[in-house]
């Protein structure tokens, strides 16, 4: 298991291998029987994605039932706090029901609450550089303004405090992390970006089939979605030492490329895309003899 999880962990970082991914999964007070099992069943499909992604459970922690209490949530918030470093990223996923009264927005939780502004606060501890933040409550969209900060993507299941109705976002987020469809450039990764695309736009599919005015309309703010990997599909899952390294090139080769779309506006065309017609070719190159190996395993 851990040869198997190094494997892993540095294919998916990439150039960036002394870095470090945690995961922190929260299930929230369901307080209906249906809801309950909504929630334990999201949080067990994110936390099994987690655990593909890293190859163990060493940086994946899930609270939910009666251990996501708040008492809970300001412990593992604040291990966070003690344990990583400006050069690791950190994805945390909320899932159950939010409350907002105009004022203040709180994430509904087995006994007290805790309330954006003392989440907020701990979360600005983590040093951690590279953070996303996943809520997928109702009414999470109080929390947009603010929860942004330098360095962190946050999506909210909501625009705004108002949408209070209970939300259909976090089970299309959970699917997306396991999801071919979801995978929009087909490299086996589904980066944050990806994963909000294919959940915004089954949410907004889910209310349209059932003939129904949508109650929710997710949110995506800062500006590394893109860039933050967060699952990766078992056909990027490598097995031996050979398909680490093509794999391992393979990120650094995806990594150049959203750097060029990054520089884009600062660069000739003609420079622009003879530059990334090589790193294409390259990537293609790499893929064929990625898949060479997987055929012969």
């Amino acid at each position: 298991m851990l040869a198997r999880s190094l494997i892993v962990s540095t294919a998916f970082l990439g150039p960036f291998v002394h870095a470090e991914l945690y995961y922190l999964i929260v299930g929230g007070l369901g307080g209906q029987v249906k809801y309950e099992e909504r929630f334990a069943a999201q949080t067990e499909a994110l936390a099994d994605a987690a655990r593909r992604t890293l190859g163990d459970d060493s940086r994946v922690a899930v609270l939910s039932g009666d251990g996501a209490s708040r008492d809970a949530l300001t412990a593992e918030l604040t291990r966070l706090a003690e344990v990583t470093t400006a050069a690791d990223s950190v994805a945390i996923f909320l899932l159950g029901h939010g409350s907002y009264d105009g004022e203040v927005y709180k994430f509904n939780l087995p006994g007290p609450d805790i309330d954006g502004e003392a989440f907020v606060q701990l979360l600005a501890a983590i040093p951690a550089k590279k953070q996303l933040v996943v809520n997928t409550t109702s009414a999470s969209g109080a929390v947009l303004e603010d929860w942004s900060g330098d360095g962190r993507t946050l999506i909210t299941a909501t625009k705004s405090g108002g949408e209070r109705i209970a939300t259909r976002f976090g089970e299309h987020w959970t699917a997306a992390l396991s999801s071919d469809e979801a995978d929009a450039n087909k490299d086996g990764v589904i980066n944050a970006q990806e994963a909000f695309d294919f959940a915004a736009r089954k949410v907004s599919d889910s209310y349209e089939n059932a003939g129904k005015l949508a109650t929710e309309h997710p949110q995506l703010v800062g500006d590394g979605a893109r860039s933050f990997n967060v699952a990766l599909l078992e056909a990027r899952i490598a097995t031996t030492a050979e398909l680490e390294s093509l794999l391992g090139e393979l990120a650094v080769l995806d990594e150049e490329i959203e750097q060029l779309k990054s520089r884009r506006n600062e660069m000739d065309d003609d420079v622009y895309l003879s530059e990334l017609q090589n790193v294409l070719l390259e990537l293609a190159l790499v893929q064929r003899e990625i898949d060479a190996v997987r055929s012969s395993e």
